[in-house]
């Protein structure tokens, strides 16, 4: 195949022995250059998608896709209705009623403050993961009959975070206190509420803020030990299709006027931004790369001009216009930054498939997401945006010292020649 007169000129002087050395030296270290760049690009990307697809599958996984809560702090009294009509949209595929408050747990000297959940055992495994994360015990264990007499609450189950089980030192079938802001005027003064629970599990949701800082009971325990019968502050609800989640939670507020509804991404809109946002720079600080390699094609066009100055004036007195000059040289350029951008995609990739095959442990890993290994997720639409910004970067390196090249004056090219 016969090839443009511009691309083979170009191929002609990228591939002819150089006078000066240095030219060659310039432009495998620029070619060099856009490769490690584009490498660099994709698999810090890959990495960084990896960590916000595990950190939305863990928020997914331990949270209800949207949250339905009472703006009176007396909670839900027609709840049953809210739930009812919850359960009716087409988008919802199960609801949950919840309990939430604040309290503080007590075993020996550890003390610790904690949200306690009120959930229906039953309806609660339908909408998030949690039956899933225990490590041990099971949901159906928070359905304890009632204790007779006027001590109703001691020996109800709890489930505890698997951190907040740690720092308490405790384990399934120990006791521990709870000490609920329900105050009552004694002769002793006024007095905290206090029940003795029995644990009956321990979760692993997988992250540190949700281990260390929730605990379960049942949702008829949490009323009795706040006081609030058949009374609810929330609804944990899950949607038939997490795109939809951010509709649904719209429609359902819309249909109350005493809940506010919140999807889950909302709920994690500071993280999702910040992951986003260090993704960007991520991208703006390693494509600092590319371009220090578009400014060595840059250089190394212009002493090719330099060198070339013979030939640019016989071309020249031969018929060839500028931009057919212009178009030379920028196709010379072009091929160095297309060679490093080949070679970065292709390093990038297999990188990629390598730490997908063989992942990285991290150091001190698992502290806060419980993430013990690199994650790696290469997403297409990336890498393509990757490859073409690299390839733009190192065309527009080309434009000025191909336009200097048309420029030459043939007659003073080849005067001293």
């Amino acid at each position: 195949m016969k090839l443009p007169f511009e691309l083979h000129m170009g191929l002609r002087y990228l591939r002819a022995k150089r006078r000066q050395t240095f030219i060659s030296l310039i432009s495998v270290i620029s070619v060099a250059g856009v490769a490690l760049g584009v490498m660099a690009l994709i698999v810090v990307l890959s990495v960084m998608n990896g960590f916000q697809t595990d950190i939305r599958s863990k928020i997914i996984e331990t949270q209800a896709h949207v949250i339905l809560a009472s703006y009176d702090r007396g909670g839900i009294g027609h709840w049953r209705t809210v739930l009812r009509h919850a359960e009716a949209h087409p988008g919802v595929a199960a609801v949950s009623p919840t309990l939430a408050n604040e309290v503080m747990l007590k075993h020996g000297s550890q003390v610790q403050g904690v949200m306690l959940w009120g959930v229906d055992p039953d309806r609660e495994a339908r909408v998030t993961r949690l039956a899933k994360n225990l490590k041990s015990g099971a949901l159906a264990d928070l359905k304890l009959p009632p204790r007779p007499g006027p001590d109703r609450l001691r020996g109800r189950g709890i489930i505890l975070g698997a951190e907040l089980a740690r720092k308490l030192g405790l384990l399934r079938g120990d006791e521990v206190t709870v000490v609920a802001p329900v105050f009552k005027v004694t002769a002793a003064g006024t007095l905290p509420k206090v029940a003795t629970f029995k644990v009956a599990g321990v979760f692993e949701a997988g992250m540190y803020e949700y281990d260390s800082n929730f605990a379960y009971v049942s949702l008829e325990t949490n009323q009795l030990l706040f006081e609030m019968p058949d009374v609810v502050n929330g609804f944990s609800v899950k949607v038939k299709h997490l795109e939809d989640a951010a509709s649904v939670a719209a429609d359902l507020e819309k249909a109350g006027t005493d809940f506010w509804a919140r999807d889950f991404m909302s709920m994690n809109r500071n993280l999702a931004t910040a992951l986003k946002i260090e993704k960007i720079m991520m991208f703006v600080i390693l494509i600092l790369i590319v371009m220090v390699a578009a400014f060595n094609i840059a250089s190394t066009l212009i002493m090719v001009v330099m060198e070339k100055k013979k030939d640019i004036g016989i071309l020249k007195a031969m018929g060839a216009d500028a931009g057919t000059i212009m178009r030379i040289f920028m196709w010379e350029g072009s091929l160095i930054g297309f060679s490093g951008t080949l070679l970065g995609l292709t390093g990038g990739l297999i990188t990629c498939l390598i730490l997908k095959m063989y992942p990285l442990q991290i150091p001190g890993g698992g502290s806060v997401y419980y993430i013990e290994k690199l994650p790696v997720t290469t997403q297409p639409g990336d890498v393509l945006f990757i490859t073409a910004t690299a390839l733009i970067v190192c065309l527009l390196s080309t434009i000025y010292p191909a336009w200097q090249a048309s420029r030459l004056d043939p007659v003073e090219a080849i005067r001293y020649e």
